[in-house]
């Protein structure tokens, strides 16, 4: 939800690795609507830059990534580079996270993947 991260590492020179699981929405919001709200969504569809473009102008290395087949390979890629790099995971706008905590919930009230969800 912020950029400044970026100009930090870029000015550092911070050998971390940012990795975006980008699904063009608010993601986690969506998601509690999606669960908790009758997939009522309110204000979670966002406008975005392109965060590769966005790198580039900070001088950190990106790369983009579109596909399950090009995961490895970009990881492979983002460990071997010193320095920073951001890797924009383009997923599915419905991709949920899990596991996930409810609000005001405790850890023992974790919700896990759904079985659903693992056969796709």
């Amino acid at each position: 939800m912020t950029q400044a991260e970026l100009a930090t590492a870029a000015c550092e020179g911070a050998d971390v690795k940012i990795v975006l699981i980008n699904n063009s929405y608010l993601g986690m919001v969506r998601q509690w609507q999606e669960l908790f709200y009758n997939e009522n969504y309110f204000s979670v569809s966002v406008t975005q830059p392109d965060f590769c473009k966005l790198a580039d102008a900070y001088g950190v290395k990106s790369i983009r990534v579109e596909s399950k087949a090009e995961v490895a390979s970009a990881i492979a890629e983002a460990r071997a580079h010193d320095g920073p790099v951001l890797i924009d995971f383009h997923v599915d706008q419905q991709e949920n996270v899990w596991p996930m905590v409810p609000a005001g919930a405790s850890l023992s009230e974790t919700i896990e993947i759904p079985e659903a969800e693992l056969l796709r």
